[in-house]
């Protein structure tokens, strides 16, 4: 099964899975973790390559997110088992692509968002819920750049 990111920005729905469903349904629908981890009092996480998984402590999805992204590390966007294959759409290999770059890419796409303060910086939350996170620290090619996506009501 292929799990679009451009369907999961539109959406909130990350393959077949939404916020609510079982860790068991969870692992059935994409199959073992890299890693299942229990957070204690807060539930456990699972983490299929840098894409992480959060459940509460009634086993239940509250939230998904890749925070980890790094245009130089492949590991960080790509993810493939024997269930399923993300397909990352921006997140890829191109360097200091800042909100701009992402604005365009899904005003091409129709996707209606809006640009809000995200813990003192900028960054798009799209109606799904969806945010498009961007560092808060200008890199040395003067780009506030693109850092990764979280779903995280």
């Amino acid at each position: 099964m292929k799990i679009r990111i451009e369907e999961f920005l539109k959406s909130g729905r990350f393959g077949p899975l939404e916020l609510g469903t079982s860790k068991d349904l969870a692992i059935a629908s994409l199959g073992e973790p890299d890693c299942d981890a229990d957070l204690g009092k807060t539930g456990s996480i699972l983490l299929y390559g840098w894409y992480e998984l959060f459940f509460n402590r009634e086993n239940q999805l509250h939230s998904i997110q890749n925070d980890n992204y790094d245009p130089s590390r492949k590991e960080s966007y790509l993810f493939k088992n024997e269930k399923i294959e993300i397909d990352p759409w921006f997140l890829n290999e191109a360097l200091n692509q800042c909100i701009g770059d992402i604005s365009r890419a899904l005003e091409e796409k129709g996707m209606e968002y809006e640009v809000i303060d995200y813990y003192g910086r900028d960054a798009i939350k799209l109606k799904s819920g969806v945010v498009i996170d961007f560092d808060e620290e200008e890199n040395d090619c003067g780009i506030k750049a693109l850092t990764g996506i979280v779903l995280w009501p």
